[in-house]
């Protein structure tokens, strides 16, 4: 039965990433981000707030750290239907898994960081706990000097999914606002815990914006 819900759900993605364009369009934006002027930017966000960065910067060739697991086929499947290019892994990966060899999400990542692709990474994906950063966006920062650009996503009218990442979905017509922190750089030297606990306080700062 599961197996028959997600073949439906596949065949269904077309339409799917259809209504989510159209929905994006009605969304009266406060501010204009810019996303294209950005070279080897890392976005950093929570996971309940992705639906809403893929609906402001559909087309803005960025590429999405997306699950491994089964849901994160979908999500790629239709992140790619709005404009945007995917690896498969999770914020978790750090210094372990590059060490393993191999194409690892962590070593693509670096390699098109470092071609100045712009990279978003839902940094306490992908199965959570909810709003706790996960190191690999540090680390991949320290090991590239890459940018972190703290994100979150605002809107005035929305609902809430009863999932673990309480992911908002904007109602149409509604206002919606990105807000963007100061850029954070990881020098080779600072210890990685700090940095991570300090980009989670302003994540959750940027979160709670009224």
């Amino acid at each position: 039965m599961k197996k028959i819900k997600y073949t439906l759900i596949l065949l269904l993605i077309p339409f799917l990433s259809l209504l989510l364009r159209i929905l994006g369009r009605t969304v009266r934006w406060k501010k204009r981000y810019e996303f294209r002027k950005d070279k080897g930017k890392i976005y950093a966000l929570w996971h309940g707030h992705a639906l809403g960065l893929a609906l402001f910067a559909m087309d803005r060739d960025i590429v999405v750290l997306v699950s491994r697991y089964r849901d994160g086929e979908i999500a790629a499947r239709i992140l790619h239907n709005l404009g945007f290019k995917t690896v498969r892994g999770s914020s978790e990966e750090g210094l372990r898994k590059e060490q393993k060899g191999g194409r690892s999400a962590v070593l693509k990542l670096i390699e098109l960081l470092r071609k100045e692709k712009n990279v978003a990474i839902t940094v306490d994906g992908p199965k959570g706990p909810p709003r706790r950063v996960k190191e690999g966006v540090v680390y991949l920062s320290q090991k590239t000097g890459s940018p972190i650009l703290p994100v979150a996503v605002k809107f005035e009218d929305y609902w809430e999914l009863k999932t673990w990442d309480r992911m908002i979905i904007p109602k149409p017509f509604t206002r919606g606002e990105v807000l963007i922190g100061k850029e954070m750089r990881v020098s080779p030297e600072e210890d990685l815990e700090t940095v991570r606990k300090k980009l989670e306080d302003v994540l959750n700062a940027l979160s709670s914006v009224s």
